[in-house]
């Protein structure tokens, strides 16, 4: 298998690139990498990479959904609740083994929290 592509991230649009950069770096441990004219800022976690491009009309909510698993779903959730962050999907076991919950960004997609199955 060739390595034609090494790295992949998701572009996210938003109507307020600040307050986005805020909630990736703030509440989910995100650093800032790259910053282009204001207008777009690198964002890294680990082996995580996520962009932010700010627009002036945005689409419906809903676009885009990420996965992170945490070792506490429930702590993770309360934390961010008491931030002030949107909870859309109260903690659950989930059929297939996996603990979850899922917040919205400040732009309306959706986050999904999970705990591997044990």
């Amino acid at each position: 298998m060739s390595e034609r592509f090494t790295e992949a991230f998701p572009i996210f649009h938003t109507s307020d690139l600040e307050r986005a950069v805020a909630f990736y770096t703030e509440r989910l441990g995100f650093e800032e990498v790259f910053r282009f004219q204001d207008e777009y800022v690198g964002l890294q976690l680990g082996p995580l990479g996520l962009g932010l491009v700010e627009v002036e009309e945005i689409e419906p909510p809903g676009r885009v959904t990420l996965w992170f698993y945490c070792a506490d779903v429930d702590a993770e959730v309360a934390g961010l609740r008491e931030a002030g962050v949107e909870v859309s999907r109260e903690p659950f076991d989930a059929e297939w083994g996996e603990r979850v919950a899922a917040v919205r960004d400040p732009d309306g997609n959706e986050i999904f929290l999970g705990r591997k199955a044990q």
